[in-house]
């Protein structure tokens, strides 16, 4: 019966994994606020993964000779830019070499570039769409390029995606036609110049779910929470290729993470949607520390706005959050410090350990400058150092709330990195402290959100929370 099914089911949120979870938010964020969450949580369908999750059933993608067929309808590609260096001409070129395609049409929509990229697109016989860079989002830029399309298909790609085979854009037209999917997009192999936490990014999110498996997604009952909905709703806009008609009946409407936001539209009314593992572009970014503080806290306003049901702790005590935040970033900092002490080559589970150790007792908790941090990060530190100085950077009796976090992050990467590397350098160790430094920053800004958001439930949101949000949300 339902309601047994049910019933167990909520039995099953109180096992001793949950109330040790209770126990760890009680000292992070108090008892009120952790009992409210855990209430909160008990109402709310737990997400999980898509329960239908299937392998697509592909042709064979490749035979002697080429493609099996040649796509016959036109594919209006669509690539906003904004000073893309190098890395235009060469999308161009791959594009051009596609296989079993008929009829290719690019377009850039281009937000005011200085360097060579209108006359790249001249070169290659694109169409140019400018716009002002003040008008620029993700979204608007997108909308503006489809709007000048003429092709059945369109495939939105970002300037510096490029294609991994001379059939990747057959298999991803293959895909969507064989399976009558609305969408499809794939997955990204980062570039060797890539870092460490990046590549470290990539891979969780290719093996979220069904690692290297091409995937059907669509509504089903996991889509009550936000885990399952946001899983099932995956579209990527680093290369998504969508039915003309189809578009026109969605577009874009999101400033941030317009793919996702486009894809729980879709699903929402019956559409489905492929992703595709095993064909793949190279792309990557080398993001600094300062863009992921800013990245974490947007991730979580758009959480809050797209899904109704998404459940955060509640951040009341501005002061304690700051010290915090100060307290973390001190301690990255000192460990960055310190690392040329440290005797090179070093067994690399060895330096994890150490590392971790570092970062759980440090020696001091004194601030003596962020010299060693990211220097934007290091002046937005400084910033709330000056604002709070006041404020004492020991602990006050209560468990550092953002540094359980960190560590959680960093023991992922950890087994990650452990099963890559056997021995470590000073590059290597750099790196790994540089991903802690993001670990850090990432988790900062989803809190400074929290904070955000509790003051903005209650009535509380002073000029100073106000000011933090316009910076925040800026440029991301």
């Amino acid at each position: 019966m339902g309601w047994i099914r049910t019933y167990r089911i909520k039995l099953a949120a109180f096992s001793a994994e949950s109330f040790a979870k209770y126990w760890r938010y009680c000292q992070l964020y108090g008892v009120n606020t952790a009992t409210r969450l855990a209430l909160r949580r008990f109402r709310t369908p737990k997400g999980g993964l898509p329960t239908h999750e299937t392998m697509l059933p592909l042709p064979p993608l490749h035979i002697a000779g080429g493609p099996t067929s040649r796509v016959e309808k036109r594919i209006s590609i669509v690539i906003p830019t904004k000073n893309p260096g190098c890395n235009l001409e060469q999308l161009f070129k791959k594009l051009k070499s596609q296989e079993g395609m008929r009829d290719l049409e690019v377009i850039v929509v281009d937000s005011g570039s200085t360097d060579d990229t209108l006359a790249a697109a001249e070169r290659w016989a694109a169409k140019v769409v400018q716009i002002a860079p003040e008008q620029f989002t993700h979204s608007f830029a997108r909308n503006r390029g489809a709007d000048e399309a003429t092709g059945e298909y369109l495939l939105f790609m970002v300037q510096d995606a490029l294609p991994l085979t001379n059939l990747w854009l057959w298999e991803m037209v293959t895909a969507l036609e064989t399976n009558s999917l609305a969408a499809v997009s794939c997955a990204e192999y980062p570039r060797a110049d890539s870092d460490l936490f990046y590549q470290f990014l990539i891979h969780r999110h290719s093996n979220s779910a069904a690692p290297d498996q091409d995937r059907i997604l669509a509504w089903d009952k996991s889509c009550s929470s936000y885990l399952g909905l946001r899983s099932n709703a995956q579209i990527s806009d680093v290369a998504a290729l969508i039915r003309r008609n189809v578009f026109e009946n969605y577009r874009y409407k999101m400033a941030y993470a317009e793919d996702l936001d486009l894809g729980i539209r879709l699903i929402r009314d019956g559409h489905r949607l492929g992703f595709l593992h095993r064909t793949r572009v190279l792309h990557s970014h080398n993001r600094s520390s300062y863009y992921f503080l800013k990245r974490g806290y947007v991730d979580v306003r758009f959480l809050v706005e797209v899904f109704p049901n998404f459940v955060f702790p509640e951040v009341e005590d501005q002061a304690r959050l700051y010290c915090d935040i100060l307290t973390n970033c001190n301690r990255v900092n000192q460990i960055a410090r310190r690392l040329p002490d440290l005797r090179f080559p070093l067994p690399v589970e060895d330096l994890m350990k150490v590392l971790l150790t570092m970062f759980s007792t440090p020696k001091a908790e004194t601030t003596s400058g962020w010299e060693s941090l990211n220097p934007d990060l290091s002046e937005f530190v400084g910033q709330l150092s000056e604002r709070w100085q006041h404020m004492s950077m020991r602990a006050d009796g209560h468990k550092n709330m953002i540094a359980p976090h960190v560590v959680d992050h960093f023991e992922l990467l950890q087994n990650w990195v452990c099963g890559i590397y056997d021995v470590a350098d000073k590059a290597l160790a750099s790196a790994i402290v540089s991903a802690l430094e993001k670990m850090l920053a990432l988790h900062s800004g989803t809190h400074l959100a929290y904070l955000y958001l509790t003051s903005r439930s209650h009535g509380r949101l002073g000029e100073g929370l106000i000011a933090l949000d316009k910076t925040m949300t800026a440029g991301v």
